[in-house]
């Protein structure tokens, strides 16, 4: 009998079994029992919950096939042990066509020769079934105390594996994402390849049990149990909730360890970005934590922290692990600086500029769709991504253009974070720290500001959506809730304030693109 779980063929050495004999699916002696219940009525749906190993005297069953092709069919429906049943003024034999349905589901039929106590059945196997389930109880505490004081003592994933299969003896898989898996005890490399690709293409075959981990709400990491019978007890199921549980924090220490190593790399990354470290010296700190670097494309990717006194440290330290996390399963390698109010990334890849660029807009465009970012943007949290370049020592301008980029989505409303896509932006923000831009857009732009001030009108909102939308009028009436006769009106004073060709070559494009630096640098003013 197994520690933790009674099963049909443990059932059958119970005293009270004696004259008893399997007369039908006798491959399901290994279904595992939680309950003994007495029925005799065909009804059993509000009855059951599975798992149960029924007893019957037949009663219902004696007058009609039907009713019995029924009854032992909804005992399999409701995933129960096993059907006893005791032969005497009710049932002196199995149909044929009951057998045959047994042997099909590999559910097993027991008939007493003999006249049984059905209660005191009950009585034997709910007593031991609870005294299994008491042990199992105690050895799931002490499991958890052992986890619990070997995480103390900076345990590592495959010790912990050590301890789940010192419980189990089940071959256990332990795969994080982007990594080989760890399987213990060890297999051949031929069955280890076997066993993956069996559970790539039926992951949810009953001969797995999975329990994935997630780290800042993402799927991290998996720790699966493999049987080939696929019969697994609730003791099993709970080793491995608990398992997964240590393992989760144990990953979330590793992460915390590379946080502080971070801290103590600052000097170091500060350089880096300044443009003050050789070539050979931004290689050299690399091949320290990544000795088989080659060499990738590289970006910065900034995050901005709120400057608000309710700003809470946690939430910073959890941003910066939940990103880390996010770059490091899609291949990146990441290192982390601080510098006031930002958090600064700068990630290198194997792929090439093009493939990194995707991947960057592929991750973002997918972070955006989270509660987590949602939240981050309404407390203030703000995230750019510089220009990706092709070598380790082009890093410094990636975050040149990353604080750019950052300035830039501070200022205007953009639909995207990356420096490649805001071009025009990017121009006109060179030109503000060239020249006084704002003396160039009171040339083009000044009457039509000076006149929404005094009249309280808005013309200069007219404009830019007019621009927007090619000129047409109807679009522009839409989206500024505005009825035809009004817009033409507002068109008649433009004309007047810019003269009668201003949506005309030259003059349109100049427009649009004091607009765009209006709207760049209008806070400031």
């Amino acid at each position: 009998m197994s520690q933790f779980k009674l099963q049909v063929k443990d059932v059958l050495e119970n005293t009270y079994f004696k004259s008893a004999e399997v007369v039908a699916g006798e491959d399901g002696l290994l279904r595992i029992v939680k309950w003994a219940h007495v029925i005799e009525i065909i009804q059993v749906d509000n009855f059951l919950a599975g798992d149960e190993l029924v007893l019957t005297t037949g009663i219902s069953l004696q007058h009609s096939i039907e009713n019995f092709i029924f009854f032992v069919e909804s005992l399999i429906q409701k995933n129960c042990a096993a059907l006893c049943i005791e032969y005497g003024t009710s049932i002196q034999t199995i149909p044929e066509v009951i057998v045959a349905l047994a042997n099909r589901h590999s559910f097993p039929i027991i008939v007493f020769h003999d006249t049984v106590p059905f209660v005191r059945i009950t009585q034997d196997l709910h007593s031991q079934i609870m005294n299994q389930q008491y042990l199992m109880i105690s050895t799931l505490e002490s499991y958890s105390q052992t986890l619990n004081k070997n995480a103390l003592l900076g345990q590592t994933a495959e010790e912990i594996l050590q301890n789940m299969y010192h419980e189990l003896k089940t071959q256990i898989i332990f795969s994080i994402k982007g990594r080989e898996p760890i399987f213990f005890p060890n297999m051949p490399h031929h069955k280890r390849q076997q066993l993956v690709s069996m559970k790539k293409s039926a992951p949810l075959a009953p001969v797995f049990k999975n329990e994935p981990i997630f780290i800042f709400d993402q799927h991290y990491a998996d720790v699966t149990l493999y049987r080939e019978d696929g019969l697994f007890s609730e003791f099993e199921l709970l080793i491995l909730d608990r398992t997964a549980t240590a393992l989760a924090q144990l990953l979330m220490r590793e992460f915390y360890i590379e946080e502080k190593r971070d801290i103590e790399d600052a000097s170091i990354l500060g350089d880096w970005i300044d443009q003050k470290l050789s070539k050979e010296e931004i290689y050299k700190f690399i091949v320290t934590y990544h000795s088989n670097y080659k060499l990738s494309s590289g970006a910065v990717f900034m995050l901005a922290t709120p400057n608000a006194v309710s700003k809470v440290q946690e939430d910073i330290v959890y941003s910066k692990l939940y990103y880390r996390n996010l770059f490091e399963q899609n291949g990146f390698i990441p290192f982390l600086y601080e510098r006031k109010s930002y958090v600064i990334f700068i990630l290198l890849h194997k792929k090439d500029s093009k493939s990194s660029r995707e991947l960057l807009n592929s991750l973002v465009s997918s972070v955006q769709k989270t509660d987590f970012y949602k939240k981050q943007l309404v407390q203030g949290y703000q995230i750019a991504i510089g220009k990706v370049v092709a070598d380790v020592e082009e890093i410094p301008k990636s975050y040149q253009t990353a604080l750019e980029t950052l300035y830039i989505c501070s200022k205007v409303q953009t639909t995207s974070y990356f420096y490649d896509d805001l071009h025009l932006y990017h121009l006109i923000y060179k030109l503000q720290m060239q020249v006084n831009l704002q003396e160039v857009i009171q040339d083009y732009l000044q009457p039509v500001i000076e006149y929404d001030k005094k009249y309280n009108s808005k013309l200069l909102e007219t404009l830019q959506v007019y621009l927007q939308t090619n000129g047409s009028k109807q679009q522009t009436a839409n989206q500024l809730f505005i009825v035809r006769q009004t817009l033409y009106h507002r068109l008649k004073k433009l004309e007047s304030l810019l003269g009668e060709n201003f949506m005309k070559g030259h003059n349109r494009i100049t427009l649009e693109f004091m607009l765009l630096a209006n709207s760049l640098i209008e806070d400031k003013n």
